[in-house]
């Protein structure tokens, strides 16, 4: 048995696959508060904004469990900051093509963008999955 083709729509747009509403964490936060955050919310991905509101990146579940020790002492004792500095400040526009986050993710090996508009306020984000349920649309 072979796989079924897909085509993706050719004028898709990246705020059309989008995860709304964001989860978000402030750069100021210890790992650890991240860390609750994803855990008790269920999700995996955490968008980072700093004091002026304007989206830095993702942090993801395994970004927090690669801070090793992964013990609350030592979450409590570094900033997502710290962590959030190391990482590709990923963005996308409401109307760029999925098939750009997906490059963008494939290129830095991340799986989760977030979606900005002009002004740099957060809109939405892609994931992984949300490319995956676009591609078997």
């Amino acid at each position: 048995m072979s796989p079924s083709k897909t085509t993706a729509p050719a004028l898709a747009r990246v705020d059309e696959i989008m995860s709304t509403p964001v989860l978000t964490v402030e750069a100021s936060a210890s790992m650890w508060d991240a860390w609750q955050l994803l855990f008790v919310s269920g999700l995996r991905y955490l968008v980072v904004l700093d004091f002026g509101e304007t989206t830095l990146g993702v942090i993801s579940h395994r970004t927090v469990l690669n801070q090793i020790p992964t013990t609350p002492e030592h979450l409590q004792g570094r900033t997502v900051h710290d962590v959030i500095m190391r990482l590709p400040h990923l963005k996308v526009l409401p109307g760029d093509h999925p098939t750009r986050v997906a490059a963008l993710m494939t290129e830095h090996t991340v799986e989760a963008v977030p979606v900005v508009d002009e002004t740099g306020r957060l809109l939405g984000i892609v994931a992984e999955s949300d490319l995956v349920r676009w591609l078997l649309q």
